[in-house]
């Protein structure tokens, strides 16, 4: 049960990268291996920093209380991308409102001018991401990781087998990304966040059963 909380966890983690991916693909934007290897490896450090703060928040909760603690916590988690899902529908719809939006109402990603257009992160428009901008949007995607590996301490999984999963996982799923969008190219405007939100919320029920 645990390696299959692990993969939940991190595969709720990336579907903002793979979203994000499958638009640079499609966009024909390059981005270098060791870009994607960093990128992934700020994503996965944070993710470790995390959990191990939440194991601090954990030891807090009285045992009796844990479960039901690790219940709420996720599947309120889940509710918040959801909305962060419907919140990001609403401003594609209305692209007036999408000009100058510096924030997500999830408060669980702060991605400047790339809410809802994972393009705005190529600030130059040079079909390139710099690594100022790779560093920033990194940084960036790492909020949902600091947030969720804190509230994920209460599955009690090992840190070092999820930071290396969640290396590995986001590695494949950004080359995933890329290459879809290649064969997709503009054809393909969906947005896959709100699996997140799915994933989270099987992540408290399972813990609560388990």
């Amino acid at each position: 049960m645990t390696m299959f909380h692990i993969l939940v966890l991190v595969l709720a983690l990336c579907m903002d990268t793979f979203v994000a991916s499958m638009a640079y693909g499609a966009n024909k934007v390059h981005i270098t291996w060791e870009k994607i290897v960093v990128m992934n490896a700020i994503c996965s450090g944070c993710l470790g920093i995390a959990l191990v703060a939440g194991s601090v928040l954990d030891g807090l909760v009285p045992e009796s209380m844990t479960r039901m603690v690790c219940f709420i916590s996720l599947f309120l988690l889940g509710v918040v991308k959801l909305l962060d899902y419907t919140i990001k529908k609403y401003i594609n719809r209305h692209v007036s409102l999408h000009k100058g939006i510096t924030f997500s109402f999830s408060g669980l990603r702060i991605i400047v001018n790339i809410y809802g257009d994972p393009m705005a992160a190529d600030w130059d428009h040079s079909q390139s991401l710099s690594w100022k901008e790779v560093l920033f949007l990194s940084f960036a995607m790492s909020i949902d990781s600091l947030i969720a590996g804190a509230l994920s301490a209460f599955l009690e999984i090992p840190v070092g087998l999820t930071m290396g999963t969640a290396l590995i996982m986001g590695i494949v799923m950004m080359y995933a990304g890329l290459f879809l969008g290649k064969k997709l190219a503009s054809r393909c405007k969906c947005d896959l966040s709100w699996i997140s939100g799915v994933l989270f919320m099987i992540l408290a029920v399972t813990k609560s059963l388990s």
